[in-house]
């Protein structure tokens, strides 16, 4: 106690405590607990796996005092599966729970070409009916949130289109070095569609006589590229500046062979990217809609026609999203160290996959040129790799195009295509990839949406063209990722038949045909004569692909190429006209699995909201979140006010029975009065 019998003196609480000066310390003393804990936390760390991936970060420097960081903290309380995310809507779906996971299973056992059990598909035949239904009620109500919600879905792409503004300029710098300034282009010729040239004699057309000419570049060693997905979200923008970085190097790296041709026919030099512009034209306003070509001469009056990659759009969507993924993907994957690369340059190979078994040759082979280097010799040669360069792994891949019909067999059309491969293996390291392809998925919390007809087409053309080649598999991998983070969602393979069945359902468009159409095409193409062209699309003529040449003449239609060019890239054309992907139901993803529901499906209802249930006849779907949560609060508003009216219902019956009782004792009480009164009366 002190003088005044206090027991606490004044300051007691700070007793034995360090002074205020002790936490009064600068954030430059790495010494401070507090400084320590906002410079080790980093979002890069949160999980343990990145620090071994990441060979940028390996040593955390504090950006203050450039002092090595001994000590790390990490997160691991947030579960990604229970971060999983699933639409929100008031309708309950028709079909039980135990069917949804039957439903379930069988899907993903098709999905992963495992067997099925027959009670499940029993049971998934048996309710068919209810299963059409169900997925025409989805339908109505994906459709009805993607008209309503559009730019809510497409707000996560915001970055992709500021990566693509800077991706943008630095490709026209580079593609405008090679023409003049202000070059004036005239329409010389309108060329059918392929996709609407139905005046040609041909029905259908295959694609034969695959063979694999040359491959270079780098090869992986059997490399896992599912797991680099989580680092792609936290360094797209460090990759797309290396991949921006190096585009000279990765457009230097398209080659051409000095191999000639083994019949005497009109060649045409076309990548893939070419290729399926020519197929896809217009299929969406974010396509490229230019790609240069010049016609040479050959020998004996052929021609040679060289054809270049398109221009990049102007307008951003679909396309030009997957194409800052995949860029920034393969950014990552080269820069990577876990990644294991070969370095290959090779003219002589095996063009097809062989039916026999291949025969043991000797050592001594007249056919093979073998060179002795030395070890560092070697090294320095093969395997080293120039500063910033993307490790890219290209084929040249020769084909011809024949019909059905003994008439259409003699066509004078010889194709040479270079294409990228797949920076990846297959399970067993054994062939590469014929294509590893990234799909882009705007609503996750709905499912797996259905492939653009672009991505079909060229995925089709992948496998038709590398399939049939010896050291690469016939089915290509594709990564289902979330446009708002970037996580895998689902990693499925595709194949020739099913890739076909999805253009005939979901498109109405069969590749014999269209491949009929791309001869007609090419067949016009012959006929022009030698010179530079540009192939144009044009909205206004849907039906036609303009031929454009340079030309000297000056026409209120003449179009100035650098004028076209220089115009920045926006959305705002690909945000007016968008179209509805639908969900494919016959893909499960995560979210399928975290809620035990099958594709196209509402979630099943509980026990406890069968007596709030409403009449499907009654019932009309939000179309808004505002919507959905005014329908909330009246639903709660109800509740409250039949709450209040039973209350109120209550103490009139309460009040009414009082009433009654009284009247009751009242009338007993004045009868005893009564006979009370006569017999005092009497006496």
């Amino acid at each position: 106690m002190n003088k005044d019998g206090n027991k606490f003196a004044r300051g007691s609480f700070f007793y034995n405590q360090p002074p205020y000066t002790h936490f009064n310390k600068s954030f430059d003393e790495p010494g401070d607990a507090l400084y320590h804990h906002l410079n080790e936390v980093h979002p890069v760390f949160m999980q343990s796996e990145h620090l071994n991936q990441c060979p940028d970060y390996r040593v955390l420097l504090d950006p203050r005092t450039k002092t090595e960081v001994k000590q790390i903290f990490y997160d691991h309380t947030i579960d990604e599966w229970q971060s999983i995310e699933i639409f929100r809507s008031l309708q309950t779906s028709i079909i039980k729970r135990l069917d949804h996971l039957a439903c379930l299973r069988v899907i993903k056992a098709w999905q992963e070409f495992s067997e099925v059990d027959d009670r499940d598909v029993f049971r998934w035949r048996s309710l068919e009916r209810e299963r059409t239904s169900e997925k025409e009620a989805f339908d109505k109500f994906l459709i009805e949130y993607s008209r309503t919600q559009k730019e809510a879905i497409y707000a996560p792409t915001d970055r992709f289109v500021t990566l693509y503004k800077r991706f943008y300029a630095a490709k026209l710098n580079q593609l405008l070095l090679e023409y003049p300034e202000n070059l004036p282009l005239n329409t010389h010729a309108g060329i059918p569609h392929p996709r609407f040239n139905k005046s040609g004699q041909r029905k259908s057309m295959q694609i034969e006589n695959v063979g694999l000419i040359r491959r270079k570049g780098w090869v992986p060693v059997k490399h896992e590229c599912a797991n680099d997905f989580q680092r792609l979200n936290l360094q797209l923008e460090r990759c797309m500046d290396y991949y921006i970085n190096s585009i000279t190097t990765v457009s230097d790296a398209m080659w051409e062979t000095n191999r000639k041709s083994q019949q005497l026919a009109h060649q045409f030099h076309i990548p893939l990217e070419s290729l399926v512009f020519l197929l896809t034209a217009g299929n969406s306003p974010d396509l490229p809609t230019e790609v240069h070509l010049q016609i040479e001469k050959g020998i004996n009056n052929l021609k040679i026609i060289k054809f270049k990659e398109p221009l990049p759009p102007r307008i951003c969507g679909w396309y030009t999203h997957k194409l800052i993924v995949e860029n920034a993907f393969e950014a990552l994957v080269s820069t990577s160290e876990v990644s294991q690369w070969l370095y290959i340059d090779n003219d002589i190979i095996q063009q097809k996959k062989a039916v026999d078994p291949p025969e043991i040759q000797a050592a001594i082979d007249p056919k093979r040129e073998f060179h002795a280097y030395k070890f560092g010799e070697y090294l320095e040669k093969k395997c080293k790799s120039p500063e910033k360069t993307i490790k890219n792994n290209f084929a040249l891949v020769e084909w011809n195009l024949n019909g059905k019909d003994q008439d259409e067999n003699n066509i004078n059309l010889q194709l040479f295509t270079s294409l990228k491969l797949a920076p990846a293996m297959d399970v067993s390291g054994a062939q590469l990839l014929s294509s590893h392809s990234v799909k882009l998925e705007y609503k996750p919390q709905f499912g797996a949406e259905q492939l653009t007809q672009y991505e079909l087409i060229k995925e089709w053309l992948r496998i038709k063209l590398l399939g049939q080649c010896s050291g690469f598999t016939d089915r290509t991998l594709c990564f289902r990722v979330a446009v708002k983070n970037l996580s895998l969602q689902l990693e499925h393979s595709l194949m020739l038949a099913s890739i076909e069945l999805q253009l005939s359902e979901g498109y109405q468009l069969k590749m014999p045909q269209l491949i009929a159409g791309l001869t007609d095409t090419l067949q016009l193409l012959v006929n022009m004569p030698i010179g530079q062209y540009f192939l144009r699309y044009n909205p206004k003529y849907p039906e036609r692909l303009l031929l454009s040449a340079p030309s000297k003449e000056i026409t209120p239609n003449t179009v100035f190429l650098h004028t076209l060019l220089r115009v920045e890239p926006s959305d705002l054309a690909f945000m007016t006209d968008v179209r509805h992907l639908p969900i494919n139901d016959s893909l499960c993803t995560v979210v399928h699995e975290r809620f035990k529901i099958m594709p196209c499906a509402f979630k099943p209802r509980y026990s406890h909201q069968n007596s709030y249930r409403r009449q499907p006849n009654t019932f009309r779907m939000p179309t808004s979140d505002e919507e959905y949560i005014r329908r909330r609060l009246a639903v709660k508003k109800k509740k409250k006010d039949d709450l209040l009216r039973l209350k109120k219902s209550q103490r009139r019956l309460v009040k009414a029975t009082k009433v009654k009782r009284r009247k009751k004792l009242e009338k007993q009480e004045a009868a005893k009065d009564n006979e009370l009164e006569k017999f005092i009366n009497e006496f």
